[in-house]
C-alpha cells in the first residue's frame, strides 16, 4: 500500500537505503553499456553518448530557464539576508536663494543672494519585526534550494531522453544490418536457385519465388534504413544542432547478458529513488518555505520597533562674523526724562565676513536618536488575509509532496513492471531465435539433400529472420528498461 507524505519521510528512506547490499551484478547488462570512447564529446561530427548528453544540455532551453530561474532564486536569498542589516544614506544639497529673505542667522530681513549647502547621514535598524524578515530568509533559502533541484531534475530529464534517442538509433541500425543479412541470404539462395534451375535441377516457379522474396527483403531493408535515418534525425533535433551540420553517433559494441531478474525488488528501487530524485526534493523544500512563509506571514500581525539616528550639518554664504571695528566716537541718541541731559552712545562701524565653510560645517553639526513602535490596529484586513493565504499555500505544498511521492511510486511500480515484462520478452525471443535457427539449419540440409524444396526452405529462413528482428527490438527495449531500474538505484547513465 502507498503511504503518504507524512508516512514516507526522507529520513526513513535514506535509512532503510543504508539497509541496501550493492552487491555487483554478475554479467552486467551493458558490458559496460557505451564504455567506448564514452568519455569523448564528439570527434569530427560524431558522437558518444555522453557526447550527446553534454550537448543537449548545453543546448537545451529548458536547462537555461531552469539555470535562471537559480539564479534568481539565489539573489532574492542574498537580497533577503541583506534586508536584515540597517540601511544608511548619506545626501548632500547645495541651493542658492536669491531675492527677500529672512537671514537665519541674524533673523532680519535681507535682499541678496545666499548660497547654503546641507549635509546629512541617517540610518535606521529594525529591532522587532515578529520574525517577518528572519523567517522570509528561511524561506527564500529554500525556494533557492528547491531550484537548484529542478534545474538538476531538468537536466536529467534531457539526459534520459537522449540515452532513449540514442538506443533507437541503435536498435533501428541494428535492425537495418539484420535486414541486410536477411537480404544477403537471399540473394546467395537466389544465386544457387538459379544454377540449379539452369541445369534442370529445379522448376521456374521456385526461381521466381526467391525474387519475390528479395523483392520483400529489399522492401524491409529500404523501410529499416528509413527508420535508422528517422531516429538519427530525431536525435540531431533534441541536440538543437545545425541542419547542415554533419552528425553521426558513435556505435559502441552492445551487448546485453542472459535476462535475468533484478536483483533489487520494488521497495528498495523506491526507497532508493526517494532520495536521490531531485523532483521530490524540490517538493519537500517548496514545503518548508511555504512553512517559513506562514511564520513570516504571522509576523505581520505583531508590532515592530526600530530605531532610527541621524546626523546633519549646513553652511550658508550669510552666516558672518565680526573681522574688526572702528571707533566714531559717541553719538546722541535721546535725553533724560526730567533732567533733559543728552544722552549719548559710542558710534562703532563693524566688519564682517562670511564665516569660514569648515568652521560653519563643524558648529552647525547635529545628531539625533529615535525609536519607533508600530501596531497595525486596521489595515483593511490584509495581513490576516495574507496570513490565511500563507496557511492555504502551505497545504498545498504538503499536497503537492504528498503528490510527487505518489507518482514517483506509481512510475517506480510502471518501470518494474515493464522491466520484468521486457525480461520476459526478451527471454523468449532469445528461445524462439534459437528455435528458428535450428529449424532453418535443419531445413537447409534437407534442401541441399533435395529432401526438402525451396518453398519451405525460405519460410524457415523467413521466420529465422523476423525471430532476429524481434530479438533485436526486445533486447534495446530491456537493455532501456534496466537502465531505467539503475537510473533509480544511482547508477549514471
Amino acid at each position: 500500500m502507498l503511504s503518504t507524505f507524512d508516512e514516507y519521510p526522507i529520513q526513513s528512506a535514506r535509512k532503510r537505503l543504508k539497509k541496501l547490499k550493492f552487491a555487483s551484478l554478475k554479467n552486467s547488462l551493458f558490458a559496460l553499456f557505451f564504455l567506448a570512447n564514452a568519455a569523448c564529446a564528439q570527434t569530427g561530427g560524431i558522437y558518444s553518448q555522453q557526447g550527446c548528453i553534454d550537448l543537449a544540455i548545453k543546448n537545451s532551453i529548458d536547462v537555461r530557464l531552469a539555470e535562471i530561474n537559480s539564479e534568481q532564486a539565489e539573489l532574492n536569498y542574498k537580497q533577503g539576508k541583506l534586508n536584515i542589516t540597517p540601511d544608511a544614506s548619506l545626501s548632500a544639497g547645495q541651493f542658492f536663494q536669491s531675492g527677500r529673505s529672512i537671514d537665519r542667522f541674524t533673523n532680519q530681513f535681507v535682499q541678496t543672494t545666499v548660497r547654503s549647502n546641507n549635509f546629512q547621514l541617517q540610518s535606521s535598524a529594525l529591532l522587532f519585526g515578529g520574525g517577518q524578515i528572519r523567517q522570509g530568509i528561511q524561506q527564500s533559502k529554500y525556494l533557492w534550494l528547491a531550484s537548484e533541484s529542478d534545474l538538476k531534475n531538468v537536466t536529467q530529464n534531457v539526459a534520459l531522453n537522449v540515452a532513449n534517442l540514442f538506443l533507437q538509433v541503435l536498435q533501428a541500425r541494428e535492425l537495418s544490418n539484420s535486414a541486410q543479412q536477411t537480404l544477403s541470404n537471399t540473394l546467395a539462395q537466389l544465386d544457387r536457385t538459379n544454377k540449379l534451375y539452369e541445369a534442370g535441377a529445379v522448376n521456374e516457379g521456385q526461381v521466381l519465388n526467391l525474387k519475390a522474396q528479395k523483392a520483400s527483403d529489399e522492401l524491409t531493408l529500404t523501410n529499416a534504413q528509413n527508420q535508422a535515418d528517422l531516429a538519427l534525425a530525431s536525435l540531431k533535433l533534441l541536440l538543437r544542432l545545425p541542419a547542415d551540420q554533419p552528425f553521426d553517433i558513435l556505435n559502441p559494441s552492445v551487448s546485453a547478458a542472459k535476462p535475468e531478474v533484478y536483483p533489487y525488488n520494488l521497495i528498495d528501487l523506491y526507497d532508493s529513488a526517494l532520495v536521490r530524485r531531485p523532483d521530490i526534493k524540490a517538493s519537500d523544500l517548496r514545503y518548508k518555505a511555504a512553512q517559513f512563509g506562514k511564520k513570516a506571514a504571522f509576523g505581520s500581525l505583531m508590532p515592530s520597533l526600530s530605531v532610527g539616528g541621524n546626523i546633519s550639518t549646513v553652511y550658508s554664504s550669510n552666516a558672518k562674523s565680526i573681522s574688526g571695528t572702528v571707533f566714531n566716537g559717541f553719538q546722541p541718541i535721546g535725553r533724560v526724562q526730567g533732567t533733559n541731559d543728552i544722552v549719548e552712545a559710542p558710534n562703532i562701524d563693524y566688519t564682517l565676513q562670511t564665516i569660514a565653510f569648515n568652521k560653519q560645517i563643524k558648529d552647525n553639526f547635529g545628531q539625533s536618536l529615535g525609536f519607533n513602535l508600530s501596531y497595525p490596529v486596521y489595515g483593511k484586513l490584509r495581513n490576516q488575509t495574507n496570513f490565511k493565504l500563507s496557511q492555504l499555500d502551505e497545504e498545498r505544498a504538503k499536497l503537492t509532496a504528498e503528490r510527487a511521492r505518489q507518482n514517483l511510486y506509481n512510475e517506480v511500480v510502471g518501470a518494474y513492471n515493464n522491466f520484468s515484462a521486457s525480461e520476459k520478452r526478451y527471454q523468449s525471443a532469445i528461445d524462439a531465435t534459437d528455435a528458428q535457427k535450428k529449424n532453418a539449419d535443419f531445413v537447409q540440409k534437407r534442401f541441399d539433400a533435395g529432401q526438402s524444396n525451396v518453398y519451405e526452405l525460405q519460410l524457415a529462413r523467413t521466420n529465422e529472420a523476423n525471430a532476429k528482428l524481434n530479438l533485436a527490438s526486445v533486447k534495446y527495449e530491456y537493455i532501456f528498461r534496466r537502465m531505467i531500474l539503475g537510473f533509480y538505484m544511482g547508477k549514471e547513465l
